[in-house]
């Protein structure tokens, strides 16, 4: 005999454990043993309802668990089909250990009358919950802040199924041994659940860990361009700082051989050619972007790329930092890429504003590799899969390093092309307002 005492307990205990609760630990605990205590007053009235011992049994049963389920309405924030499935799980579990129990215990080759068959049945009900418990506490728990979801659905429609196969109503489908098979049957669809559940949640984590992966590789790259700026800055201070020294140099060497007479010309041409300085220029009026236009044109001048800009943005209704970021990733694409060209190497940026719109186009020394032939030759069949459903290689490395920019561009409705002349990428964005 199975007492609800210890089925509630492990009721109240499932719904604790796996569930995500709302408020403090005190306030949820409350709850959850006014709804034990009224479970047992619902059990104790509704024994009492009906002579059938088997809805003497089950209709106590549901009332617990729908006192649970409408409390973990209130008390918890898993979505709907989370409760719900526990709810009829909790179900299917007495469901089962009913018939399970008093199956084990007429194995045993002992007399089990009396208090052993009732501590035994608690151990086993509480051991069972428990190890239950274990198996799906991971995988509900990383799912918790998940919405409804067809495999919930599933899950569900599955505890029907072995609720039912609990109370015999499918035992015309075994011819012999039927006790057995109902058994082997049953455990087998637990299993199943259980898999089912671990083999989602294993899929999750490696999602979750390939997304970190890719997220930490993202601010690496990202990292890496700061460091370049940063690089290209700190050359540049230092030239400049060289230049100074070799300036005061060669006025102490002037005024040591007695021509003052020519340090203020001296002065004049050093101060003419410090305005020719990439980083020293001015731009754009905006010193913001000025500075990110700025630092590229001396990583350029660094690299003996010669570098060309005329930028105006007019009335366009995007925010600097916007702005920064795509003019950073146009202008570092470009100058990478065109760092590695062989022939004459250039980059143009211009921007210039219309009626609602915006166009920044940067035009780089490089070229577009070449489409490589697709041949069955020394290919596996995952790399004719490849070849048939995913994007081309050509495709993605053409905009590798434009996230950001395809993602404000899409907040604007704008439009990102790739094209090519002899020797020359053109990189063209299209903001619409």
């Amino acid at each position: 005999m199975i007492y609800f005492s210890i089925v509630f307990l492990c009721m109240a205990g499932l719904f604790l454990a796996l569930l995500e609760d709302r408020f403090r630990i005190w306030t949820t605990l409350g709850a959850v043993g006014g709804g034990y205590v009224l479970s047992l007053i619902l059990a104790f009235l509704l024994r009492r309802l009906t002579d059938d011992p088997l809805l003497a049994q089950q209709l106590p049963c549901f009332a617990g668990a729908a006192v649970f389920f409408a409390l973990s309405l209130f008390f918890f924030t898993n979505n709907i089909l989370q409760k719900l499935f526990l709810a009829l799980l909790s179900v299917c579990n007495f469901t089962f250990l009913s018939f399970f129990i008093p199956l084990l215990l007429g194995l045993m080759p002992f007399s089990t009358a009396g208090a052993f068959a009732g501590i035994f049945s608690a151990f086993t009900y509480l051991l069972f919950t428990l190890l239950l418990g274990l198996c799906l506490y991971r995988p509900i728990r990383h799912y918790s802040d998940r919405g409804a979801s067809g495999f919930l659905v599933g899950m569900c429609f599955l505890v029907l199924i072995l609720y039912f196969l609990s109370l015999g109503l499918f035992d015309f489908l075994f011819r012999t041994n039927i006790f057995a098979a109902r058994l082997l049957a049953a455990v087998l669809l637990y299993g199943a659940m259980i898999f089912a559940f671990r083999s989602i949640y294993q899929a999750g984590r490696f999602r979750e860990t390939a997304s970190s992966a890719a997220a930490r590789s993202s601010v690496f790259a990202m990292e890496s361009e700061a460091l370049t700026d940063l690089l290209t800055a700190i050359r540049e201070a230092q030239s400049a700082q060289k230049a100074g020294e070799y300036a005061l140099d060669t006025i102490a060497v002037l005024l040591a051989d007695g021509v003052s007479e020519k340090i203020p010309a001296y002065i004049s041409s050093v101060k003419q050619n410090s305005l020719h300085t990439p980083v020293l220029e001015k731009y754009h009026e905006n010193p913001y972007l000025n500075a990110v236009i700025a630092v590229k044109a001396a990583f350029a001048s660094q690299n003996s790329i010669a570098f060309e800009c005329n930028a105006m943005m007019g009335e366009a209704p995007l925010k600097t930092t916007e702005l920064c970021i795509l003019i950073n990733e146009l202008l570092t694409k470009a100058c990478r890429e065109t760092a590695n060209f062989e022939g004459e190497r250039k980059v143009r940026f211009t921007a210039f504003p219309a009626r609602d719109a915006l166009t920044l186009e940067v035009v780089y020394s490089s070229v577009l590799p070449e489409a490589e032939k697709f041949t069955l030759r020394g290919k596996k069949s995952s790399d004719v899969m490849n070849w048939l459903f995913d994007d081309s290689p050509q495709a993605e490395g053409s905009l590798q390093g434009l996230e950001n920019t395809e993602e404000i561009i899409s907040r604007y409705s704008g439009k990102l092309t790739v094209s090519s002349a002899q020797n020359e990428i053109i990189l063209q964005v299209c903001l619409h307002f």
